[in-house]
């Protein structure tokens, strides 16, 4: 059975990229900078653990097919 790879993939970048952005126009919007400070780590932490994941599990699917 073939697992559908773009969901994974899309959450992690979204993870990855669209959080701290959100997190920066909280930031510019009030003017608390502490908003976007503790949301890069948890952001960059979810988002590159899932894209590792993600990329590896593809570059395993293409090796055996």
């Amino acid at each position: 059975m073939q697992e559908n790879k773009r969901l994974p993939l899309i959450a992690s970048l979204f993870a990855l990229i669209g959080l701290p952005i959100i997190f920066l126009t909280i930031s510019l919007y009030t003017g608390n900078w502490r908003f976007l400070i503790f949301s890069i780590g948890p952001a960059f932490g979810a988002g590159l653990t899932g894209l590792i994941l993600t990329m590896q599990k593809i570059s395993k699917d293409k090796r055996v097919t």
